[in-house]
């Protein structure tokens, strides 16, 4: 039997809750383990077990999301995360994807679009609900247009596919230092705040695939 990949839910409203547990009843390769209605919460259950991914809403009680992906990722770096809200502006998706989250999907979309994020987030790919993308490029319209390297279009390929820095390295034929350097340039053309913030610019610019 194939391994389920393993989430939790994070949202301050039982109903949405409740609708989350039944609609991952419904698959064979997903698996909640419990869903918590804050930030604070999320925190401590995290250290309680493996979970791959956090479902993370972001308008929370106490701490909100963004901050809660902060806090989660300095205790368990792993951990992907997918925002499910109802709030979709310009500052709120940019402020979530420059804190860690790989995916974002509105509240009103159909749930095999949220299912679907979950899985691509899963496998080391980031996902933005498509009525996003227009208002996503729109955020980065007053940019100069990046000019990167065929080397610097490499390593955002293979770090797009979830590589870690060593093995991007190892697969291109450079050292870890230099990998390291050229992903700073890049995060730096980019005027990304992380490199996961980097690869999902070059995803909606087309730089990459």
């Amino acid at each position: 039997m194939a391994t389920k990949t393993r989430c939790i839910a994070v949202d301050d409203h039982q109903v949405v809750r409740q609708g989350l547990e039944i609609l991952f009843g419904d698959t064979d390769d997903l698996e909640l383990l419990g869903t918590v209605g804050s930030g604070e919460d999320a925190v401590e259950m995290i250290k309680q077990n493996d979970a791959q991914i956090i479902l993370m809403d972001v308008r929370l009680p106490g701490m909100d999301g963004v901050s809660t992906i902060k806090r989660i990722h300095e205790e368990a770096p792993n951990v992907q995360f997918v925002v499910f809200s109802a709030y979709g502006d310009r500052r709120l998706v940019s402020d979530a994807i420059a804190a860690g989250a790989r995916g974002y999907v509105m509240k009103g979309a159909p749930p095999d679009d949220l299912l679907r994020a979950i899985r691509t987030v899963a496998g080391n790919k980031p996902f933005v609900d498509p009525s996003l993308s227009p208002m996503l490029l729109m955020t980065d319209a007053g940019r100069a247009e990046a000019q990167l390297s065929e080397r610097e279009r490499e390593i955002l390929q293979l770090l797009a596919k979830g590589y870690h820095t060593e093995e991007v390295a190892r697969a291109i034929g450079l050292s870890t230092e230099t990998v390291k350097s050229d992903t700073k340039r890049v995060i730096g053309k980019l005027q990304a705040d992380t490199r996961t913030h980097a690869v999902a610019i070059a995803l909606r610019q087309a730089l990459i695939e």
